[in-house]
């Protein structure tokens, strides 16, 4: 009986799980650069600038900010920071299995 996990895995499960890890690597790769072009892509404005020095919160365009173009951004950032997080994890337990 083998110690190590990598030992027990069959032929065909060691030769398809580093194909999927060098994909998952891609994909996160990818997500990457997505993420840097939605972070170029977000608007920095006065606005918040202007709040800073007021402590005025309270806006009509603060409050509905998850509705604009800023807001779906945002959205869209936290989603791929989930995605990467989530692929990462999955690819670093694919090479402990793996190696």
């Amino acid at each position: 009986m083998s110690l190590f996990l990598a030992d027990t895995i069959s032929n065909t499960t060691s030769t398809v799980l580093p194909i999927i890890a060098r994909i998952l690597l891609v994909i996160i790769a990818l997500l990457c650069l997505v993420l840097v072009v939605l972070v170029f892509m977000q608007i920095t404005g006065d606005n918040e600038a202007n709040n800073v020095i007021t402590g005025n919160q309270d806006s009509y365009y603060a409050k509905n900010k998850s509705g604009s173009r800023e807001g779906r951004i945002t959205r869209l950032i936290y989603i791929a920071i989930g995605i990467i997080a989530v692929l990462a994890i999955v690819y670093f337990i694919l090479i402990k299995v793996v190696y």
